[in-house]
Formats: C-alpha cells, structure tokens, sequence
C-alpha cells in the first residue's frame, strides 16, 4: 500500500470516527432525558430486561453487519455503563431537589 492510499484510508477512518462521536452525543442526550423521567418518577436506574433485550439487538445487528457479536456486546457494555452512571448522578441530584 501506497502512502497516500494509507493517508487516504486514515482520512476515512477519521470521519467515521467523528461520526461516531457525533452520533453518541446525541444517544447520551437522549439517554439523560430517560435518566430524567426515571429520577422523577422514582424507578430503577437499572433495566435488566432491557439490558438483555438489547444484549439481544445488539447480537443480531452485529450478525447482520458481519461483525463478532462480542465486540458489539463489549462496546455497548461501556456505553450502558457510563449511562448507568450519569443515571444514578441525575436520580442523587433529582432527590436533593
């Protein structure tokens, strides 16, 4: 490979990952809203049959996309994690109000 098809590559790479990010901003947006209604209405700020469900989701988009179902699995699992976390930030922060 050539040094300006790896650069071309990379450039590639970049706006995919910039993409990427954009795209989580604007899932964590939605994600603090649902943490909101959860803190409001008092409930868990864990879902485990929505977890699994998604658990679920997630094989099946892997599979469908040609990917390794764990690498999804895994990279989801941090995305619920931090979730998990701000939702309980915002339900300590709702309670004190």
């Amino acid at each position: 490979m050539e040094d300006s098809e790896l650069a071309a590559l990379r450039i590639e790479i970049d706006k995919i990952d910039a993409h990427i990010v954009e795209l989580l901003a604007q899932r964590f947006k939605i994600t603090n809203q649902v943490g909101l209604l959860k803190a409001q209405k008092k409930l868990s700020v864990i879902d485990p049959e929505r977890e699994a469900r998604q658990a679920q989701r997630y094989a099946e988009l892997a599979n469908e996309f040609g990917m390794k179902p764990q690498v999804v699995q895994n990279l989801f699992r941090g995305i619920i994690d931090e979730v998990v976390s701000n939702h309980r930030v915002i339900a300590m922060q709702t309670a004190f109000q």
